[in-house]
């Protein structure tokens, strides 16, 4: 106590500079922090948002299609007219709120049943679908609101049956679904993981930072 009251107003001052320097300085760390951790955050937002992405169009909308297929398969084989069978399709809307399901007729299913003149020019004006048709390959398109999966439904051995002018792994139409981005799930151990890097990387940014400013002081 009797040290501090003998100090002299120089030296007050001196310490006085030094908080404020310590303050200035620590107010830096804390605005750089800040901008580092909303930098790291949005970019893991983005991995996140990706791995959604890639976790429905591998696995739940994938899985949605081939049960869309399955039901229309059962509805033909029950001897369905055009109007069961995409009754049947449609139920599948019920299983998520916002899910639209349609199905895209091919040319080798409308030879014998008849063309569907909204099927015909789908065919022909949307690339997406006329890809799918040519390649025979699902397409993943992803949007601001939400996801739209192509299937293509191939014609199965027993098929031919019925489709005599049909050939099997042909594509017989495509089922098209548009699924709501509300709708995404992810992996809870994913976010587990993908918040320990998120953490771990901000810390040991931070730790970096301070290590670097107190070797140029």
């Amino acid at each position: 106590m009797e040290t501090e009251r003998r100090k002299s107003p120089r030296s007050l001052m001196d310490e006085h500079k030094e908080s404020h320097r310590v303050h200035h300085f620590l107010l830096k760390v804390g605005l750089v922090y800040a901008a580092i951790s909303m930098a790291l955050f949005f970019v893991f937002a983005s991995l996140l948002s990706q791995h959604a992405y890639d976790d429905m169009s591998n696995d739940e909308i994938n899985h949605i299609s081939e049960m869309v297929f399955e039901s229309m398969y059962t509805a033909m084989l029950a001897g369905q007219d055009r109007a069961g069978i995409a009754a049947a399709a449609k139920r599948m809307d019920e299983t998520g709120p916002g899910m639209q399901t349609s199905v895209i007729r091919g040319e080798v299913v409308a030879e014998l049943f008849g063309e569907d003149e909204l099927d015909k020019m789908r065919r022909l004006n949307d690339l997406a679908i006329f890809d799918v048709f040519k390649t025979g390959q699902e397409k993943v398109i992803q949007g601001d609101m939400g996801i739209r999966y192509l299937y293509p439904a191939h014609f199965r051995q027993q098929c031919l049956q019925c489709h005599l002018n049909s050939k099997p792994d042909q594509v017989a139409g495509v089922i098209e679904i548009n699924y709501p981005i509300t709708n995404l799930k992810v992996s809870t151990s994913y976010v587990e993981l993908l918040m320990l890097a998120y953490f771990g990387s901000s810390f040991i940014v931070l730790i970096v930072f301070l290590s670097w400013s107190f070797r140029r002081k």
